[in-house]
């Protein structure tokens, strides 16, 4: 079942008073949206959802499907979100190992506003990395615990688990 329907798109976008893009990729499948406009609509969505954790997670793994909807390497997507998004942001692998990623985030676009949880960026980075892995193997994400009332909680360190499927 969908997490976030057209109806919720729209409910965002209004609340962004961005309601006139809700058709632009049927109209131009090149058009950009400017960081400012992005950033309004993460704000819409992040007011409308206010704590409302799990929905924003599941709506960072289906942003992964949507922006990556085909097999690419997690490194890859990486680098490919720090060049998509331009801003003063940073996403880099840490640690790698067969079984381990750390992943550090440094001023996340998603979660920049006080009182927000970085939920939705930890769900795309969940969802792509297990988009890059055999369909027996899922990821489990951990790290500390962030305080979303203190200003610098969108810089974190994320470790991303890989495990084998029963």
């Amino acid at each position: 079942h969908d997490v976030l329907d057209f109806d919720g798109m729209k409910s965002i976008l209004r609340e962004a008073e961005m309601l006139y893009i809700k058709n632009i990729r049927d109209e131009n499948q090149d058009q950009y949206l400017d960081l400012f406009s992005f950033k309004k609509i993460i704000s819409a969505q992040n007011c409308l959802l206010f704590d409302s954790s799990m929905l924003l997670f599941e709506i960072g793994k289906k942003f992964s499907f949507y922006l990556f909807p085909f097999g690419k390497k997690f490194e890859e997507i990486i680098h490919e979100i720090n060049s998509t998004i331009i801003t003063d942001w940073k996403v880099e692998i840490i640690e790698k190992n067969e079984d381990l990623i750390t992943i550090s985030v440094q001023k996340c676009i998603f979660c920049s506003e006080i009182g927000v949880p970085c939920e939705m960026f930890k769900g795309f980075l969940v969802h792509s990395l297990e988009k890059a892995l055999p369909s027996d193997f899922n990821v489990i994400h951990y790290g500390d615990r962030e305080n979303v009332d203190h200003p610098d909680h969108n810089t974190f360190v994320l470790k991303l688990k890989i495990e084998k499927k029963y």
